[in-house]
């Protein structure tokens, strides 16, 4: 007669299905991509002064990446427990689908979004960094961290950037999701930027 399965053996084994590496047409399928802040789309350094919040560092890799995801179609929503005028402008700038600041259970706030954009969750990706970003990470189909994540945020990844927090990690995982639907970076920032006379901000 087999040994009854424990507990802990059950989740042993849940936990390595979800640490299964997404497959070419896993990222293919992507429809919505989803991230924290602070230590995923900047370094985690924030500098602080006596009127409060000064600067946040973005990489400008990280921005474009964003934007060419817009650009072929996919929704890129920003999660934050945090309320930053700082992040806001950024998104702004970017011209991204969506803010959410003051979240602190993110896995709510990432199903209200795919609810929102009518996708589900194997067409999602969340990128987060923290023990806030746990729930978050489980929603999605495919859960992202930074290698600098804490265990809690590597636990539930299934796929973990080479390149760092604020450092090229939002890159990386734009071009998987690019690559892996055949779509050409250039001629998507072509096709926002048709004109090639008008003047252009970095981004």
């Amino acid at each position: 007669m087999p040994a009854k399965k424990t507990g802990k053996q059950t989740s042993t084994k849940v936990r390595q299905a979800k640490l299964t590496a997404p497959a070419r047409e896993e990222w293919a399928g992507i429809k919505l991509v989803a991230t924290d802040v602070d230590g995923v789309m900047t370094d985690g350094t924030v500098l602080y002064g006596a009127q409060g919040e000064l600067a946040k560092n973005f990489f400008i890799h990280d921005g474009m990446g964003l934007r060419l995801l817009e650009a072929a179609g996919i929704r890129v929503c920003v999660i934050t427990s945090e309320d930053s005028q700082l992040v806001h402008q950024r998104v702004s700038r970017l011209m991204l689908s969506a803010y959410k600041p003051g979240m602190k259970r993110k896995g709510e706030a990432l199903k209200s979004l795919m609810t929102s954009y009518g996708v589900i969750r194997q067409q999602t990706v969340y990128i987060g960094d923290d023990v806030n970003d746990a729930e978050a990470l489980e929603a999605a189909g495919i859960g992202v961290c930074p290698p600098e994540a804490s265990k809690s945020a590597r636990d539930r990844a299934r796929y973990t950037t080479k390149a760092p927090g604020g450092r090229g990690a939002l890159r990386e995982v734009a071009d998987l999701i690019l690559e892996a639907k055949g779509l050409d970076p250039v001629t998507l920032w072509r096709s926002i930027h048709p004109d090639v006379s008008s003047s252009g901000n970095k981004v």
